[in-house]
């Protein structure tokens, strides 16, 4: 009787811890339920109680473990896409200038074009030959034999080279009588003696008389009159060597300058005596040594 009275009563004290856990249990599930409610349901309480009904109950704390509710990834929500406005229809004029745009812009856009072929043709290499063509070497000119100048031993007469060309000077004091258009007999001699040397020296040379005379006139009113006295002087020369000399006429000439190419001062006697003059100049044809 004793022992069934302590079964008894064994069974009665474990179905009051029983509840007592039990209904502790419900109440911390329900408080940890309110505060995860929104974020996630809470997973069923688990109890640890013994197998056996007459094992010792375990201590109250380390029977239940303690539910902790599970983390809830949150995700941000994605706003929906908001249509774009459609633009207006654009008027014809500013159509037109958008055209105007895009037609300068295809302009540009071939120049660039035609300028990088023109940069890709510059690139290309420039083909080299492998031995260079010798240069063509001319010859040099030969050079010229030395002026052959006239030797003619008169006073007053003098020679002297004038580019290819010699030219003998002589005074009208030994050509001419003072006042005329006659040769004097030391003129003639003069005369004979330079057609001589030319004869020698430049057998196919030909020869042009200049008549000079100073800017001194008798007659103010004419304006030619030395250009008229020179000219005559050359022709008296000129008629010497033709008919006296037998020169061929193809091989003379003559000219008058008149006062134009004075050699000394105009201004005083000497001067003038040296303006007055005939000059004989052999052309550049057979002037030089062979």
């Amino acid at each position: 009787m004793f022992r069934f009275n302590g079964f008894f009563s064994g069974i009665l004290q474990r179905t009051a811890l029983l509840t007592a856990a039990f209904s502790g249990s419900l109440l911390v599930g329900c408080q940890s339920a309110r505060q995860s409610a929104v974020v996630a349901p809470a997973a069923p309480p688990q109890v640890l109680l013994g197998s056996d009904p007459f094992s010792p109950l375990p201590d109250p704390v380390q029977a239940f473990r303690p539910i902790t509710p599970e983390p809830v990834s949150v995700q941000h929500a994605v706003p929906p896409t908001v249509p774009r406005p459609q633009p207006e229809t654009t008027s014809p004029l500013l159509q037109k200038k958008v055209d105007d745009l895009n037609g300068k812009v295809a302009e540009l856009e071939k120049k660039l074009a035609e300028k990088d072929e023109e940069l890709k043709l510059a690139r290309l290499p420039i083909p080299i030959p492998d031995t260079p063509k010798p240069l063509p070497i001319s010859p040099l000119p030969a050079p010229k034999a030395p002026l052959v100048l006239p030797t003619i031993d008169i006073k007053d007469v003098s020679s002297s080279a004038d580019g290819e060309n010699v030219r003998m000077q002589i005074p009208d004091t030994v050509l001419f009588l003072p006042g005329t258009m006659r040769l004097t007999p030391a003129g003639e001699d003069a005369l004979r003696n330079i057609a001589a040397e030319i004869r020698t020296k430049y057998p196919n040379a030909t020869l042009e008389i200049e008549g000079h005379t100073d800017s001194l006139r008798t007659d103010p009113t004419n304006a030619t009159q030395k250009h008229e006295v020179a000219s005559l002087k050359s022709q008296v020369v000129l008629q010497y060597f033709l008919q006296e000399l037998q020169w061929k006429p193809e091989a003379v000439a003559t000219s008058g300058y008149g006062s134009s190419r004075p050699i000394a001062d105009d201004g005083t006697p000497e001067g003038r005596a040296q303006n007055n003059r005939i000059e004989i100049v052999v052309k550049e044809e057979g002037n030089r040594e062979k």
